[in-house]
């Protein structure tokens, strides 16, 4: 949840349509000093078409990739290709020691990990790309931000009124036009459709060619917090601000929508996913509900009592949508909100944002990870830290090539693989 603070009414968003020019920064990413990158000089015409990738957005393929927070632009947290490990024991080993806390999943493309950190006693938060094949560091840059990859650039880090980017090759910096008078920004989305990102009272539309930003919509005022991760679908920006949430139209710059908490508590805690015309969400506070609302309509279709706050957003497969509480796993029929299966006492602590792959579900926590058949809820495997993690994982985990990375609170990168 993004909290914005300051009064509403000292708050003043400009609408400035200025011509800009695309900045590339040519500051060149180097590791213990040694430079890493080609090619690093500032020129304007830097190209940031390289590289492929499938962000599972408007159609387009994951492959073996997994691009951004909630695997895709629906924040389904879906990979129906992406293999973990396949064996009922497991073995972990550190891969790379990171400067710094992660709170934010891997984004992994081509092969390449993108690792957003806090930058531990510096306090210089980095982002960095790690080739999982020799496991050694490409390129760091400073910048904070959960890795969003899309089309051959790294986003996430926001400054002031600007969105920063990297060219997931080099680690060139871009960086966008700045919004003047602007107050928090959210995490940028970009899709196809440009880059979209909330801040207080907008939703804004940046261009990623030139870093031109326009109004979308402003939207009602609120008191308290807003989606971190907001859902993009069909041209549709789906995003709560405390207790409603918002679908907005973005060809149109249209609310097409509001959702109200129906007991007045926050929807703002979670993330929304979008999937088989649903949106699924939390509420938190006075309003402890799973919800299913219409993507068309906005009507609910159904809610089920999660019994206490879940602040963890819901995944989604084919045919149910997976939540996770403290010391418990619940899979809900997406038509109905029938509770298909829960796990109760096979979980420590409070899952992060649970995962899904093929046939398996993976909900991690402070204190382990745990792999469940996702159809049957049958356990498959486990792992427990142990006290040289120094106070456990601290990111969902991310799937790529039968291994699972996670990066955990003694500044290191593990990977979890078939022992």
């Amino acid at each position: 949840m993004v909290i914005y603070l300051g009064s509403l009414n000292e708050m003043i968003m400009k609408n400035q349509l200025s011509q800009t020019r695309r900045r590339w920064l040519g500051t060149c990413a180097s590791v213990a000093g040694t430079t890493v990158i080609a090619g690093c000089s500032g020129n304007d015409e830097t190209d940031t078409s390289s590289g492929e990738n499938g962000d599972g957005g408007n159609g387009e393929s994951l492959g073996t990739d997994w691009p951004m927070y909630g695997v895709d632009l629906q924040n389904t947290g879906y990979h129906p290709s992406a293999i973990g490990p396949e064996t009922d024991t497991v073995n972990t080993r550190a891969v790379i020691d990171i400067d710094g806390r992660v709170p934010f999943p891997l984004s992994i493309v081509n092969g390449i990990a993108y690792i957003s950190s806090t930058g531990g006693a510096s306090g210089d938060a980095k982002i960095y790309a790690v080739d999982l094949d020799t496991e050694e560091i490409l390129w760091k840059q400073e910048g904070f931000g959960a890795p969003n990859v899309h089309d051959g650039i790294v986003y996430g880090p926001t400054d002031g009124g600007e969105i920063h980017g990297f060219n997931a090759e080099t680690g060139d910096r871009w960086r966008s036009e700045e919004i003047e008078s602007v107050i928090g920004l959210g995490g940028p989305i970009p899709t196809e459709d440009g880059i979209f990102v909330a801040s207080h009272e907008m939703i804004w539309q940046i261009d990623p060619h030139t870093g031109e930003y326009t109004t979308v919509t402003t939207t009602p005022d609120f008191v308290g917090g807003s989606t971190d991760w907001p859902a993009f679908d069909e041209d549709t920006f789906y995003i709560a601000r405390s207790s409603d949430l918002h679908a907005v139209n973005v060809e149109t710059s249209e609310i097409e929508w509001t959702f109200n908490s129906e007991q007045e508590g926050r929807l703002s805690d979670s993330n929304p996913a979008v999937a088989n015309g649903r949106v699924y969400l939390t509420g938190t506070g006075q309003d402890s509900q799973l919800y299913a609302i219409n993507a068309g309509s906005g009507e609910k279709e159904w809610s089920i009592d999660t019994e206490g706050e879940i602040k963890s957003s819901p995944a989604v497969s084919d045919k149910l949508v997976y939540i996770g509480d403290t010391n418990r796993l619940i899979a809900v029929d997406d038509n109905n909100g029938t509770i298909e299966w829960e796990a109760t006492d096979k979980i420590t602590g409070t899952p992060t944002d649970v995962v899904i792959s093929s046939d398996t579900c993976y909900a991690s926590s402070q204190f382990g990870i745990y792999a469940f058949d996702s159809s049957s809820g049958t356990p498959k495997w486990s792992y427990t830290v142990n006290d040289s993690l120094n106070g456990g994982f601290t990111a969902p985990p991310t799937l790529f090539d039968g291994i699972i990375y996670i990066p955990a609170n003694d500044s290191k990168l593990y990977a979890i693989e078939d022992a």
